[in-house]
């Protein structure tokens, strides 16, 4: 967020809500001002409006608790849903992690009043020869396309068998759920699936920190992760799932912008936050308006503090080097049970050369991470 004005007590003063295209722009503009919020275009082109590129949203900074419920009520998943009909898809390989997302996925569901779908998706001969660069699923079975769907079922049959008994011993929570087995491309599967079923949160396992071999461009989560509009928690094979129960000590990922405030909104729907410790994590970057950095902090803590009474804030600066050893031990220190991040949709090309901080702490930590989906 930033400032026009130089008085940063000054409750009129202008701060960008959000960063669009003309046409984009344009549309938030008349929303906003149909809520009776005073809003203005900046770095408009204007000899041809039309083409610009990165047109900025500006209120007043008292409005801004308004504004974030119109910007929330076109982007966020309906609240209404995630509290009425919250539907949990676990994507399943039938490995450890399938039974280690399953336990999560059930008690969240059990906690929320929710009922689980279990997802496995199979790929035919034919589609292993047509996967899209950097995937390491190029193997061949020999099976035909029936012996495969054959083989999926039964293998679903089983693992339904074993988390039926997991619930009458007491180590599954008691929910409804169901099964689906597809051909197709996993990822592809699993975001039409949490589409259909509306899913309020997939939950997905991961290799963790201990199998940093896998390729990143390979793994089913990784791809879900950059396509999907759902949050989405990763679960990696060595991570301490009891402590997800009750989840205490939360990082939560700041770019100081005022999404990042949907994000945690959203994030404050699908967890109880009640006393809860949230360090915002700030990661430096090497060219950086300090004095811009400063105040948009003062603002994020001013608002979390103000509008999230029952939880505990404190801001922290960070610089993530290649093997994030310094996030490692802050985790450590703080005992952190639960990563979120903001994640935002990217290509191939843009995770090639300039990999997110969710690919970066999903392939590298072995705490859960939460990532919810921004525009």
């Amino acid at each position: 967020m930033a400032s026009t004005q130089s008085n940063n007590n000054d409750p009129n003063r202008l701060i960008t809500l959000a960063i669009h295209t003309y046409d984009r722009a344009v549309i938030l503009k008349f929303q906003l001002e149909q809520a009776g919020i005073t809003a203005v275009l900046h770095n408009v082109n204007l000899s041809e409006p039309v083409v610009s590129a990165g047109v900025r949203v500006r209120i007043r900074e008292k409005d801004l608790p308004k504004a974030l419920a119109v910007v929330e009520s076109e982007q966020a998943p309906n609240k209404a849903a995630l509290k009425n009909d919250r539907k949990v898809l676990i994507p399943v390989d039938f490995s450890d992690y399938s039974i280690k997302s399953c336990i999560v996925g059930f008690e969240y569901a059990r906690r929320y009043h929710g009922s689980v779908v279990l997802l496995h998706a199979y790929m035919n001969a034919e589609r292993k020869f047509t996967l899209p660069f950097g995937s390491d699923r190029y193997e061949r079975s020999g099976d035909d396309d029936n012996t495969l769907r054959t083989k999926a079922l039964l293998a679903m049959k089983n693992l339904r068998s074993k988390l039926e008994k997991m619930i009458v011993d007491g180590k599954l929570a008691n929910v409804t759920f169901e099964t689906a087995v597809r051909e197709g491309v996993p990822e592809h599967c699993v975001l039409s699936c949490a589409e259909e079923v509306k899913a309020c949160l997939i939950v997905m396992g991961t290799a963790g920190a201990s199998q940093k071999e896998r390729a990143a461009l390979g793994s089913v989560t990784a791809e879900v992760l950059d396509a999907c509009k759902f949050p989405i928690m990763a679960i990696p094979k060595d991570a301490e799932t009891s402590r997800l129960a009750n989840v205490k000590n939360v990082a939560f990922f700041s770019n100081l912008i005022p999404n990042d405030l949907l994000s945690f909104d959203l994030f404050s729907h699908l967890l109880s936050v009640n006393k809860m410790k949230v360090s915002i994590v700030h990661v430096e970057e090497k060219k950086s308006n300090q004095k811009y950095t400063r105040e948009a902090k003062e603002q994020i803590m001013k608002y979390c503090t103000e509008h999230y009474t029952q939880c505990e804030f404190q801001m922290t600066e960070m610089k993530l080097s290649d093997d994030l050893d310094e996030f490692r031990k802050f985790t450590e220190e703080k005992k952190i049970d639960l990563i979120v991040i903001p994640n935002k949709k990217t290509n191939i090309f843009a995770r090639l050369f300039n990999p997110s901080i969710a690919h970066r702490v999903l392939f590298s930590s072995d705490t859960p991470l939460l990532a919810v989906p921004i525009q």
